[in-house]
């Protein structure tokens, strides 16, 4: 049962994908530039609900009020699991680009699909890699979109809350946007590490008020660890 409730969840993502993109680029051809990230996002959207649906995984959401259409802001998001991704895209009820990491940009056409979306690849690196990232990020804010970042950089090895990356937060300090702290709690156990079988397990998604770092004012460190201990509070 759970080999081919596996096998049909990854043949309807593929699917989804090639047919929702060809209809998509379609639908953009005609469409302003402005408009085509939009587009893109949209699809992007019905494909995770869709995947979202089938999946047969209950999500449980909390504080939805916590997040307002009309102001942009940097979603900080714990990381436990490869299907974070897939439940904050399909429940999460504002426009926002992810920032991912570079390596995914690099795959055969989803990497391209990435880039007509608008999301951002995040390199490790400093210099005019880092200065890239922060204006690509900055852009997408000016347009009205929210940016959600990993600050933990990487998926969780055991599920609990790894420790922030020092710069993960440097985005919305130079931004001056509020950050809305999300915790994503059950997420690590839908797909064990080595294993391609997905489990049907409850996740909870909890998302915190708006935190406005200007009380902060240079006490990056401080605002780091208090942003930490929220997440932590809400898993």
């Amino acid at each position: 049962m759970r080999l081919l409730r596996s096998l049909f969840f990854y043949l309807t993502a593929v699917l989804g994908f090639f047919i929702g993109t060809a209809l998509t680029i379609l639908i953009a051809l005609p469409a302003r530039p402005e408009k085509k990230i939009k587009i893109f996002q949209n699809s992007a959207l019905a494909w995770a609900r869709l995947l979202a649906f089938i999946s047969g995984v209950p999500v449980q959401i909390e504080g939805l009020e916590n997040l307002n259409k009309n102001e942009p802001v940097v979603i900080v998001s714990n990381h436990q699991g490869a299907a974070d991704i897939l439940i904050l895209l399909a429940y999460l009820p504002v426009y926002f680009r992810f920032v991912i990491k570079k390596e995914l940009f690099k795959v055969p056409f989803f990497g391209w699909y990435l880039k007509k979306a608008g999301y951002i690849a995040v390199d490790r690196g400093v210099g005019e890699k880092a200065h890239r990232l922060f204006s690509e990020a900055e852009d997408a804010l000016k347009t009205g979109d929210s940016v959600l970042v990993f600050p933990e950089g990487t998926r969780s090895r055991d599920g609990k809350l790894q420790p922030f990356k020092r710069g993960s937060l440097l985005l919305a300090f130079k931004a001056k946007v509020k950050v809305v702290p999300v915790a994503v709690s059950g997420s690590f156990h839908i797909l064990p590490a080595k294993s391609i079988f997905y489990n049907i397990v409850p996740v909870k998604v909890r998302i915190g008020k708006p935190i406005s770092l200007e009380k902060y004012g240079s006490a990056y460190e401080k605002a780091l660890e208090d942003i930490h201990g929220v997440i932590q509070q809400m898993l």
